[in-house]
């Protein structure tokens, strides 16, 4: 079982709930994902507090409540904006390294925008600002943080200037915790970078990272980050016929470039990591893995066609099921390759197994047992309305609330006029928001955004869900 005991019912319009999770939902999908993926359990205690406060909240809502009093009206917290001081006590008393840099150099690490500074900054941990020098002479370039975070960012500073001068050097005597590698095939470093480098630096936007091609020095080959066997990606036979692109960030971003690089790679010259057999040649390692929190990985082969119904128009359906299920999900040949936390993983693996069943015609999901599911019974005359014209009202809404969602069987109720509309997601916040749209849609109150234009902008085979820039 993937959930644990935080599910609240909610009564629309309708009739809709979130399920208590009881037992384990039965068939493949509800099985085992890995052997790795179960020796560790990351489920979170239960919060009955916050479960009673929702359920309090739910029953007190009128049967025919507006979107407007959707839970969806709670805002994100702002987030700091890195490019700017911020003159606090904190701050100021603080640790801070200071390092003195020239006014080209100073040009260089600010980039477009400081938009150069900011990817350092997030890669990093920590907040850089970049002042005029007190003497006058060039600007001095303050880092805040902790520690660990200043010495990576003083690292990420020196690395991103010597790119002024030609190739980039890293020590990796002393193995890294911030670092990845990948091999990257000759033929293949242009297709990785994009025209003036933009897909590249799309990915390190995307994932809060930091990347270059680079040469490592130090423990090459031996138990560094040289060494591809722990915490490279790549399985290649000669490595002098390989450009050596490093990835610097936390645990999470690092293995979505790498997957991400692994997938334009693989698409341009297949059977450098997939073989023939749908799997990956070697496994994935990297520091942070094997850490005893549940984090991983599992491959999921596609087969006969699977792939392109799986991958969607400029890659909607992949985005799709990794945002709905909090997972990295990347396609990497025949094979998707799903990262995350347990649950992440979990959640990803089911999602994905429903979408290639619905393919092959009607079927049943039960409910029964998850925690990030709910449900919505509607007549079965509004369910063409609410899917749209070619599903695209459905697939709007989806997109719009980062769930999955889909109508099944009511096996306890086969006489029933009734349909039942299933909405998944990770977050509890954006079904309910699934469900008000829903329901406007089915009043002729919501309309899906026009799409003729495309999203654009991916790369590889199917529209394209290669490296987007």
């Amino acid at each position: 079982s993937i959930g644990g005991p935080h599910c609240e019912s909610r009564s629309p319009r309708r009739f809709c709930m979130d399920r208590d999770v009881g037992s384990v939902m039965d068939g493949p999908a509800g099985q085992a994902i890995g052997d790795d993926v179960m020796n560790h359990s990351d489920d979170d205690p239960s919060q009955d507090d916050d479960r009673r406060a929702l359920q309090a909240k739910s029953d007190s809502r009128s049967i025919s409540r507006s979107r407007s009093r959707s839970p969806q009206q709670a805002l994100p917290e702002k987030k700091r904006n890195h490019t700017q001081r911020q003159p606090t006590t904190q701050n100021k008393g603080g640790p801070v390294t200071t390092l003195k840099i020239g006014t080209e150099d100073a040009a260089f690490l600010l980039g477009a925008g400081g938009s150069t500074k900011r990817k350092v900054a997030t890669a990093a941990g920590a907040r850089l600002d970049l002042n005029d020098a007190a003497d006058g002479d060039g600007h001095e370039l303050e880092i805040h943080g902790s520690d660990e975070a200043r010495a990576r960012a003083k690292d990420y500073v020196a690395w991103v200037l010597a790119q002024r001068l030609g190739a980039i050097t890293v020590d990796v005597s002393t193995p890294r915790t911030d670092l990845s590698v990948v091999d990257v095939p000759p033929d293949c470093v242009a297709y990785v970078m994009g025209k003036h480098g933009k897909v590249l630096r799309s990915m390190e936007t995307e994932f809060g990272t930091l990347m270059f091609f680079g040469s490592l020095v130090g423990n090459v080959g031996g138990d560094g980050n040289a060494d591809n066997g722990s915490d490279g990606s790549s399985e290649m036979s000669d490595k002098k016929s390989t450009e050596v692109l490093c990835i610097l960030g936390n645990r999470r971003g690092r293995r979505g470039s790498e997957l991400k690089v692994m997938s334009a790679v693989e698409h341009k010259t297949p059977g450098c990591f997939v073989g023939t057999d749908g799997k990956l040649k070697k496994r994935l390692s990297q520091s942070g893995d094997n850490s005893g929190d549940g984090w991983g990985y599992d491959t999921f082969p596609f087969k006969d066609r699977e792939f392109s119904y799986a991958l969607g128009a400029q890659g909607s359906t992949r985005k799709k099921l990794a945002s709905a299920s909090g997972a990295l999900l990347e396609y990497v040949g025949a094979a998707a390759v799903i990262a995350g936390d347990r649950g992440e993983r979990s959640r990803c693996w089911d999602y994905l197994s429903w979408l290639l069943k619905q393919r092959r015609g009607g079927f049943h999901v039960s409910p029964d047992g998850r925690d990030d599911v709910t449900e919505l019974r509607i007549p079965k005359g509004a369910a063409g309305r609410l899917q749209g014209n070619r599903g695209e009202t459905l697939r709007a809404i989806e997109k719009d609330t980062n769930t999955f969602c889909f109508v099944t069987e009511d096996r306890d109720d086969p006489t029933t006029k009734e349909a039942l509309m299933l909405i998944f997601g990770s977050e509890k916040l954006g079904r309910y928001k699934a469900l008000d749209l829903m329901e406007d849609a089915m009043s002729g109150r919501y309309r899906a955004p026009d799409t003729s234009a495309g999203e654009g902008g991916d790369r590889g085979r199917e529209g394209g869900d290669r490296n987007e820039g």
